[in-house]
């Protein structure tokens, strides 16, 4: 499926809801017929699936990417953190449309692996963190892993549709200070 089907389909997705945008608003949006946004997707379900996929293999690949350097894991997360907060702005209809319409997809089982291998990432270097003594241990590493998530992807949405005056920067920046206040080492 093409980047621009999956982005207008995302735009639409998000200004009406999945179920309230039709097919056929869906091609005039793009600018073709029926048939041939069928030749994209079987259904107006497939397209959500292949939205929500290619959103969880970009943030796979950045983890990938990032686990590849040879920085210390509490550089590795702050990066990871500035990266899922980034994405969170630059593609929040997206994200909007994964947290609101996440139960009308085909396969859940595909994107529950995509998005388990990234919540696994997630929890290595927060373990490899907490080893340097970096980060503290006594929180239960799930909702550790859960709560950088929260962190990064919901306030930098939220300021930049509101227009809270903050730059992208400073909403990564006051966002990591805040999660460090929480998960700095305590020995630290």
């Amino acid at each position: 499926m093409t980047d621009s089907v999956l982005e207008a389909a995302s735009n639409l997705f998000a200004e009406k809801g999945f179920h309230e945008t039709s097919t056929d608003e869906l091609a005039s949006r793009l600018g073709i017929s029926k048939p041939t946004l069928y030749k994209y997707g079987s259904s107006k379900a497939a397209i959500l699936q292949a939205i929500v996929r290619r959103n969880h293999k970009r943030a796979l690949e950045e983890a990938q990417r990032i686990a590849a350097g040879k920085a210390a894991p509490l550089d590795q997360l702050r990066e990871l953190f500035r990266f899922h907060t980034h994405f969170a702005i630059e593609h929040r209809h997206e994200v909007r449309i994964i947290d609101g319409e996440r139960h009308r997809l085909t396969d859940h089982d595909e994107i529950d692996k995509l998005a388990g291998e990234y919540l696994s990432f997630i929890k290595h270097l927060i373990t490899e963190a907490q080893k340097a003594e970096n980060l503290r241990d006594d929180i239960p590493l799930e909702l550790f892993a859960r709560s950088f998530i929260a962190l990064a992807l919901g306030p930098g949405k939220w300021f930049v549709e509101k227009k809270r005056g903050l730059s992208e920067e400073e909403v990564i920046d006051a966002n990591w200070s805040l999660f460090m206040r929480g998960a700095a080492s305590l020995g630290k």
